[in-house]
């Protein structure tokens, strides 16, 4: 037998060239097939990678039985380091696919020896040459790439990649980076690629893959595809383990389990795959979910922490990077996965576990709050949780809503929920909610305690117990100042106040409007804040402050002033070069939402860009940028934008929410989306849960005019009446003051109508509001004709509405409509109004001869001999 392996070569396990065999209830995926068929058709190369449990060879083995073209199969294992067995195995995988469907010019690589001669170049010469013989192409698949090690690059299939003819599509498939180098076929000849994102199950997949388990119309399938991000071992296990329990009563019908039986998955196919000493540091640096490079070096306790970082991001491990801020990156492992991995640590090495939920306690302790209590929870350390609610649960309230500070202080263990800067916390939150009673009760709980506190968290406490006390009954603010003389003088700027408690005056005015109420007492804040201090000291404070108030205004309505100090805040940003920081993202989000109001959409679209790209997800601009992206492109009618906004829109799905308002606002947007596409039944039942008003401003605002359109006027109705005391902002009583008029008009009560257009043309002339006009310009495109005739006191607005109109109307026009000028149709819409020609050429900024000029034309181009009869002949021939 020695001598018989030394002078030739006995064929390979036939199932290391033939596709696996499918298994029962594997999910078909003709998504995936056509990408990978498009991919090798454009491709002489395609990767598919990615990490174990993607379904990577049941999906390639299908494409390969049903692909058009021959094709080959080879998947390799750890032994295929070795050239020679390598190279046996690709001439061998691809004599075998020849040999089925014959073709012209296969003889050569038919009557190729399989074997590696000593000379490995002209082995690799003889293959290459038989496969130039080739008349038609035929596809290599070769699984599990990773298993080769890092000789693969220059072995055989690294020379098929670099120099194979195009008569060979090599396909490769593995888990992660390959040694082959693959980035001068991405910006040279072209690289066809799936990765996990592409390999994940979609929502409709997990559906489809539970009914094909048995679960009925009832399971919550995009609960699970949330829960396991569409990982689809995750996605099988959870299921099964569902179909395992079915005698189990669960609490509700079509749920999905809280635990996904993995751990032993991940031990075997993934860390006992891999080097000893990336899993160790694998299972110790996925104690957080989310980590840098510092927080990876802590928790390996070795300086190389970052590197092994950066070798799981090279290696697909189940980890991806972000841009955090300026440059800095954070990595973010798979929820599920890192879940796994922690249980696999717990089960192992409980004490070190523990220790390591410490570190990243500490690590957190000054950048992220809830981070930093769930981790000291988790390493029993409670004190640490209480150490960072108490120094940043002020600038916590930027980015999270009361309901989630209150959360993380009631999740505290005894004694420690009674800490007196925890109760003073509570007050707060219950304050902000307007539970006064209970704010007051906390208060004297705290107060009764502080007798516990050492003299640094006294000091705190009492520095800001007077921004604790809750908003008087009447509304008015009585602005404090500080009196203690404990403080530092160089922490006091030069009118008395000290730049902490300006920022602190900032975070509470940015807590306040950020819940969504009217809005007064946030600009009465920042205005105080902005008033504090020297420009050497505070200009920081200052310039943010001026961005949110800025966005302070531009929530209330304000939109003339959000526009102006948006402006002069990016000035001072930028003479700060905050140009590409995330403190300016609430100016760029201002400017945003009153270009959205003014209808200028480009401009809108651009501006909300800015605000989420620099807010990013860890921000609490992000979600309120994604809305209105939505609301612009759902206004342009763009359906390629409106994917893409769409997408943004579901990145925020289960992160921190936008205060109270968030879910409400999501729903609708939603709706606009199905209503966009088309889809008028869906968006009615999207909206169906929400009822008929009790949300945020505006999300009440969106849900009556959104209602009303699609048949249901009665609760429109309520809907807009539930609203009597949110009318404030200037863009939320226009919309539903028109909202109400279309209401009114189609039910023949024409001065009900009549005045409420009058009520809205007042409230948007000074903010130029014109988006809700346009928004319902088939409905009021008579309507503002019979109001303007009816009677107005702003004629120059609705005229001006009017000519809008017309320049925007994209339906067929008699050909005299093309003999106007562009200046004379813009008169003649004009002349649709009582107003005299003195007053539209005030409008328009021209002469009044000029005017006349222009009407005496149009006359004779329309054959018309007066204002009545130009606009009947216009309107007959479709001009107006």
């Amino acid at each position: 037998m020695r001598d018989r392996l030394d002078t030739e070569w006995v064929s390979g396990p036939q199932f290391k060239i033939r596709p696996p065999v499918r298994g029962l209830g594997a999910l078909e995926r003709p998504r995936l097939e056509s990408a990978l068929s498009a991919a090798a058709d454009s491709h002489r190369l395609t990767l598919v990678a990615a990490p174990a449990g993607y379904g990577k060879s049941t999906f390639l083995g299908d494409w390969v039985r049903k692909c058009d073209l021959p094709c080959a199969w080879l998947s390799l294992d750890r032994f295929d380091t070795q050239p020679a067995r390598l190279f046996h195995g690709v001439v061998g995988a691809i004599q075998s696919a020849a040999s089925k469907l014959p073709l012209p010019g296969t003889d050569a690589l038919l009557a190729l020896d399989p074997g590696l001669a000593h000379d490995r170049a002209a082995s690799y010469d003889l293959l290459l040459g038989a496969l130039e013989h080739l008349t038609e192409p035929i596809v290599l698949v070769i699984d599990d790439v990773h298993l080769a090690g890092p000789g693969l690059a220059n072995g055989i299939v690294g020379v098929l990649a670099a120099s194979a003819p195009p008569s060979l599509r090599l396909v490769l498939s593995g888990r992660g980076h390959t040694s082959i180098q693959l980035e001068r076929f991405r910006y040279g000849e072209g690289l066809g690629e799936l990765r996990a994102a592409e390999l994940a199950f979609t929502r409709e997949e997990v559906a489809q893959f539970a009914c094909a388990l048995g679960q009925d119309q009832t399971f919550d399938a995009g609960s699970l595809w949330k829960m396991t991000a569409g990982w689809p071992v995750a996605v099988h296990a959870s299921l099964v383990s569902l179909a395992q329990a079915r005698n189990v009563p669960l609490a509700t019908p079509g749920s999905v389990p809280t635990h996904v039986p993995l751990a032993d998955y991940v031990a075997e196919e993934i860390l006992d795959q891999i080097e000893p000493s990336l899993a160790e540091f694998i299972l110790r640096a996925t104690t957080s979910d989310w980590l840098g490079r510092q927080l990876a070096v802590e928790l390996e306790g070795r300086p190389h922490g970052g590197v092994l970082l950066e070798e799981c991001l090279r290696n697909g491990l189940f980890i991806e990077e972000h841009e955090y801020r300026e440059g800095e990156s954070m990595f973010r492992w798979h929820s599920l996965f890192a879940a796994q991995c922690r249980r696999i640590l717990q089960r192992r090495d409980p004490l070190l576990a523990e220790r390591l939920h410490r570190v990243a306690a500490r690590y957190y302790q000054d950048v992220d709050v809830v981070e930093c209590v769930a981790q000291a929870l988790q390493g029993r350390a409670p004190r640490q949780a209480v150490i960072s609610l108490g120094a940043h649960w002020l600038e916590f309230l930027l980015g999270n809503d009361v309901q989630t500070l209150e959360r993380l202080c009631l999740d505290l263990p005894a004694p420690w929920g009674e800490d007196p800067e925890i109760l003073m916390i509570r007050s707060v939150c219950r304050a902000l909610s307007g539970d006064g009673t209970a704010a007051a009760e906390l208060t004297d709980r705290a107060l009764s305690r502080t007798f516990a506190l050492d003299a640094i968290r006294r000091r705190r406490l009492d520095s800001y117990r007077a921004l604790y006390e809750p908003v008087p009954a009447d509304g008015r603010l009585d602005l404090p100042t500080e009196t203690d003389d404990s403080r530092s003088t160089t922490d006091i700027s030069g009118d008395g106040r000290s730049s902490s408690f300006s920022t602190g005056l900032f975070l509470l005015a940015q807590a306040e409007f950020r819940l969504h109420r009217t809005g007064e007492l946030a600009t009465a804040l920042l205005q105080a804040t902005g008033a504090t201090g020297n420009p050497e000291q505070l200009e920081a404070v200052e310039t943010c402050a001026q961005a949110e108030l800025a966005l302070a205004h531009a929530v209330a309505g304000d939109l003339v002033s959000a526009d102006e100090l948006a402006t002069a805040a990016l000035e001072r940003g930028e003479a700060l070069g905050w140009n590409s920081r995330q403190r300016m993202a609430p100016a760029w989000l201002a400017r945003g939402i009153a270009c959205y109001w003014n209808d200028d959409l480009q401009a809108a679209r651009t501006c909300l860009t800015k605000a989420q790209r620099l807010g990013s997800e860890l921000f609490p601009t992000g979600p309120l940028s994604a809305i209105y992206r939505v609301l612009v492109d759902c206004a342009d009618g763009d359906l390629a934008r409106l994917a893409d906004s769409s997408a943004a829109l579901e990145s925020f799905h289960g992160r921190g929410r936008y205060a109270v308002s968030w879910n409400a606002l999501d729903t609708i947007a939603m709706a606009k989306i199905a209503e966009a596409r088309g889809d008028r039944d869906g968006a009615l039942r999207t909206v169906q849960p929400l009822g008929a008003g009790g949300h945020g401003a505006l999300a009440d605002t969106l849900l009556a005019e959104l209602l009303r359109r699609e048949g249901d006027t009665a609760a429109s109705q309520r809907c807009a009446e539930s609203l009597a005391d949110r009318r404030g902002s200037s863009y939320i009583d226009t919309c539903l003051s028109l909202t109400e008029a279309i209401m009114a008009h189609g039910t023949g009560d024409a001065a009900a109508a009549h005045e409420r257009i009058e009520h809205a043309v007042l409230r948007a002339e000074p903010e130029t509001v014109l988006r809700p006009f346009v928004e319902r310009r088939e409905e009021l495109a008579d309507l503002l004709v019979e109001h303007a005739v009816w009677g107005t006191a702003h004629e120059s607005f609705i005229a001006a509405l009017m000519a809008r109109e017309a320049q925007g109307e994209t339906r067929l026009r008699a050909q005299s409509y093309w003999n106007l000028t562009e200046r004379e149709r813009e008169v003649l819409s004009y002349m649709r109004s009582i107003m005299t020609a003195a007053e539209i050429a005030e409008a328009l900024y021209i002469s009044v001869n000029t005017v006349k000029t222009h009407e005496r034309s149009i006359y004779r181009k329309l054959g018309a001999v007066s204002r009545r009869d130009a606009l009947k002949t216009a309107t007959k021939r479709g001009i107006v």
